[in-house]
């Protein structure tokens, strides 16, 4: 399994173990309110698991791995500047994250058709960055299961 995959599965993970991401469709095709975020200890790392809702029961998720809020430099910033966890990577410039974050990587679940990471391998996998230094702990990483979805699967436009 591609290394970002195994981050989004152990992220997804983490969620539906939570209560915070439900594998179930909702009702309609429409966007939901299911927009969340919630931090987590990923392979010994502390790290964020984002998701948003973009319709057809479709969820955007996201995974910041070796994340630290402290040395982020808009953690505390005011007004649209402060991080608010609410896009795939974090709100700072792509230079500055090696001080506060390892890796990043995002995907599409899909809920309604069946239950999977859209795409196989790297494909449909977005929004990534990894640190140096990350680089083999992350591919270390073992495989993990999924719980009660595919880590791969059929792409949908």
């Amino acid at each position: 399994m591609d290394s970002y995959r195994k981050l989004l599965v152990l992220g997804m993970n983490d969620a539906i173990k939570q209560g915070r991401i439900s594998l179930a469709a909702p009702p309609g095709n429409g966007p939901t309110d299911e927009d969340g975020h919630l931090f987590a200890d990923i392979a010994g790392y502390p790290s964020v698991v984002l998701w948003q809702s973009i319709s057809y029961g479709e969820l955007r998720v996201s995974v910041w791995w070796n994340y630290d809020h402290s040395k982020h430099p808009q953690a505390e910033a005011s007004g649209n500047q402060r991080e608010r966890f609410t896009l795939t990577m974090p709100l700072a410039n792509r230079v500055r994250y090696r001080k506060f974050v390892g890796a990043t990587a995002s995907a599409w679940l899909e809920r309604q058709t069946a239950k999977h990471l859209m795409g196989h391998g790297r494909r449909f996998v977005f929004d990534t960055y990894l640190r140096a230094d990350m680089k083999e702990k992350l591919h270390a990483l073992p495989v993990p299961k999924p719980e009660g979805y595919e880590a791969e699967g059929k792409f949908f436009l």
